[in-house]
């Protein structure tokens, strides 16, 4: 059995949704945020390994040769890691920790590889064009999909394998605007009256940001270009390379950038604001409103899309010396087990077989209908146009 890998980066058209920006000054070479001269990873069949086959995936077998190897380290950006690898650990008797890291995770990675000191056995990050590029690419990593879930996957999802969908959305306070979100389309966020009343988290702290602006960019500039003229009644007349990049261009006067969307979260649905700010966050940050008193709500309705994909991957380091328990972790982490602990987030699985829980914020709709589909036919462009669009978003401030 075979499956599609990329050689440059890998085509896919995934199931969740995703959300992307614009252009630069100091773009390094090749780089164009217009769309116009990407092109579609190059793909080379290779063997899947055995037990990523359901003929050759055998749980009992990899659980016993799981426990004669040694502890394993996990890197994931969610807190939940901690629990997740308690409760893997307490299932299966293998020494499991989990590190929370949000920032430099691929550095880390690429430096304890080059050393040969390897730490981290699994990397679990929401930013598939440098996964793929930095780690995948080089053998720093190795993809594997458990075998008893292969074919039940999208193929998009594969490679790199993805294990969860979680989103950016546009969120309101319904304490001062009630049950309707303020604007219905985003073209509204760049007039006037909005000046200083988007939060959005650092657009440069996180390439995941500038993957979304990418892909907004290349593959839906028209649905851009339609919002503009369904609000204001006329084609929108730009220089810009797309309706997107004009979009992002006038929304960069009007926004105050935080640190963290966790600090989005209080500038949007703190209490006792008269006109508080739209702004981003991902779903987990809803949680505040029963844990801080927030008043968080997404933005439904919202034209052209309410959020943004940023689907996370997982794949287990090349020199670990516990291979077998860094694949029963992934296993177990993407299981309708591990996933609990993370979907009422908001975060979904790829897997049909992993059912949501209790949709208590009313996301599932959202995401099927109103969310920015997500791409991984071009992870190379994606991972490329990173530095273009951050230099664009600081001309335009």
């Amino acid at each position: 059995m075979k499956r599609q890998t990329l050689q440059r980066a890998t085509g896919l058209a995934v199931i969740a949704l995703a959300f992307g920006l614009g252009v630069t000054a100091c773009a390094p070479p090749g780089a164009d945020t217009s769309g116009a001269a990407a092109q579609k990873d190059q793909r080379q069949e290779i063997e899947l390994q055995p037990d990523e086959t359901a003929e050759g995936f055998d749980l009992d077998a990899l659980v016993e040769a799981a426990k004669k190897e040694g502890p394993i380290t996990i890197y994931d950006e969610t807190g939940k890691v901690s629990q997740i690898t308690e409760a893997f650990t307490a299932k299966y008797g293998i020494e499991a920790e989990g590190v929370k890291i949000e920032t430099n995770a691929i550095d880390k990675v690429k430096r304890e590889h080059d050393s040969g000191n390897v730490i981290a056995d699994v990397l679990a990050i929401s930013e598939p064009p440098a996964f793929y590029a930095e780690l995948l690419r080089d053998d720093i990593l190795t993809n594997w999909v458990p075998g008893d879930v292969y074919d039940k996957l999208p193929e998009e999802a594969r490679y790199p394998y993805l294990t969860s969908g979680n989103w950016l959305w546009w969120m309101y306070n319904t304490e001062a605007y009630g049950d309707t979100c303020p604007v219905s389309n985003l073209w509204e966020l760049t007039e006037e009256d909005w000046k200083g009343k988007v939060a959005l988290p650092d657009p440069e702290a996180r390439a995941m940001y500038t993957n979304i602006w990418n892909q907004s960019a290349r593959d839906h500039a028209d649905e851009w270009a339609k919002a503009y003229e369904d609000l204001y009644g006329e084609k929108l007349e730009t220089d810009e390379p797309t309706a997107f990049h004009e979009w992002l261009k006038r929304l960069a006067k009007n926004a105050s950038v935080f640190k963290s969307d966790e600090e989005v979260s209080e500038a949007v649905g703190a209490p006792g604001q008269e006109a508080p700010p739209l702004g981003q966050t991902a779903a987990a940050k809803l949680r505040n409103n029963a844990e801080k008193g927030y008043s968080m709500a997404p933005c439904a309705g919202l034209e052209p899309y309410v959020a943004g994909p940023m689907p996370q991957t997982m794949a287990y380091a090349s020199k670990s010396k516990s291979p077998n328990a860094a694949k029963l972790y992934i296993h177990f982490a993407t299981s309708q087990e591990g996933m609990e602990f993370i979907m009422p987030d908001g975060k979904r699985s790829y897997n049909p077989d992993v059912v949501a829980p209790e949709d208590a914020y009313g996301l599932d709709p959202l995401i099927a209908d109103e969310a920015q589909p997500f791409s991984t036919e071009y992870l190379e462009d994606d991972y490329k146009n990173t530095v273009a669009w951050q230099d664009f978003w600081r001309s335009s401030r």
